[in-house]
């Protein structure tokens, strides 16, 4: 049986290291391009850690990134521009009524206290978008874009841009 300080010292060190996986942040690539005034931070996004260069793999580990589903700490990979998912409560579907679509948009809790405002852009597959913005106040906690004209099957993607920069949120299917 090891001794207590192996004990303490294999304990301190499986602490560190979930406490490393747990909080680490990545930037989201930067993506503008000359004359584009739209930010490109990351907006209501983290994405899962990686492992840091040089550190030893166990050979029971597996080397490849397993799906993340359904979990608040998943992050989805960038869409096709690089922008990140969404927050992981923002969402759309068909609208309850039958007619068009509706986003949430869920104010981060770290970032309640502070107003905002927030554009939701529908890009439909004809190439077309549209988009409405929101005024979001200090406190206000949701959301609700409404797009009446627009059927879920014509959705190619739906976005969210905020002071925070630009991402795209999850929807039916995805």
């Amino acid at each position: 049986m090891p001794n207590p300080t192996a004990l303490a010292a294999i304990f301190a060190a499986g602490c560190a290291g979930l406490a490393a996986c747990g909080s680490a942040q990545h930037p989201a690539p930067n993506t503008a391009t000359a004359g584009s005034t739209t930010p490109t931070t990351t907006a209501h996004a983290s994405a899962p850690p990686t492992a840091a260069a040089g550190a030893p793999v166990s050979p029971n580990t597996a080397t490849s990134t397993q799906a993340c589903v359904g979990l608040s700490i998943c992050s989805p990979p960038p869409d096709a521009e690089g922008n990140p998912g969404c927050y992981y409560s923002d969402g759309w579907q068909a609208n309850s009524a039958g007619a068009g679509i509706e986003i949430w948009y869920f104010h981060e809790p770290q970032n309640l206290s502070k107003p905002d405002k927030v554009t939701a852009t529908v890009r439909k597959k004809d190439g077309s978008s549209e988009s409405q913005d929101a005024n979001i106040d200090s406190g206000q906690q949701t959301h609700r874009f409404e797009f009446p004209t627009i059927d879920k099957s014509s959705v190619q993607e739906v976005l969210l841009t905020s002071s925070s920069g630009r991402c795209f949120v999850i929807g039916p299917g995805n």
